[in-house]
């Protein structure tokens, strides 16, 4: 009985067949986990890229006297930036908050301050429109929720760990 014993083990021992599967067993969680930051930094990217382009569009439309205080409040500009965002615009008015801010001089809109503080949003922004040739800061701040958290020290995020993306648009209204 001793001696089948020890020629099984031995011969375990020397049976190769499972050693795949056991190397595949711990390289499988680490691979799929870096695979799944991959993707979500894709959309992170894509959603950052996004949020610029709309910032941008609706933006504009304060340059050129389109938009002014008196003619639109600050949700009518949040559906103008959500418009503009095309695939998220459904998610986008309850993600969205958007700082609009005047300033006689570029170096004013330089020391703006964060609506971040503590790993929370503000939730009281600014909506003050210039007028003709005044300096305008447009900050759009979008919240997105991370599922993977090998992102959360590389990105900026809030205390209830969704990644804060920003996006800044700094111009001078023309003269209207």
């Amino acid at each position: 009985m001793l001696v089948s014993l020890r020629t099984r083990l031995r011969a375990l021992g020397r049976d190769r067949k499972a050693a795949v599967a056991v190397e595949f067993a711990l390289i499988a969680p680490p691979l799929v986990l870096m695979i799944c930051a991959c993707v979500e930094l894709c959309m992170v990217f894509l959603v950052s890229v996004t949020l610029d382009n709309a910032t941008q569009m609706a933006s504009r439309s304060i340059r050129t006297g389109n938009t002014t205080s008196s003619n639109t409040t600050p949700a009518q500009f949040v559906a103008d930036v959500c418009n503009n965002m095309g695939w998220l615009a459904a998610s986008c008015p309850t993600s969205l908050t958007l700082d609009v801010e005047t300033f006689s001089t570029f170096s004013g809109a330089a020391g703006a301050a964060s609506l971040v503080s503590n790993g929370k949003l503000s939730t009281s922004p600014t909506y003050n429109v210039g007028t003709g040739s005044q300096i305008q800061l447009v900050r759009a701040y979008y919240t997105w929720p991370l599922f993977t958290p090998l992102l959360n020290p590389g990105l900026v995020t809030l205390s209830n760990g969704d990644a804060l993306l920003t996006s800044t648009v700094v111009f001078r209204n023309e003269p209207f």
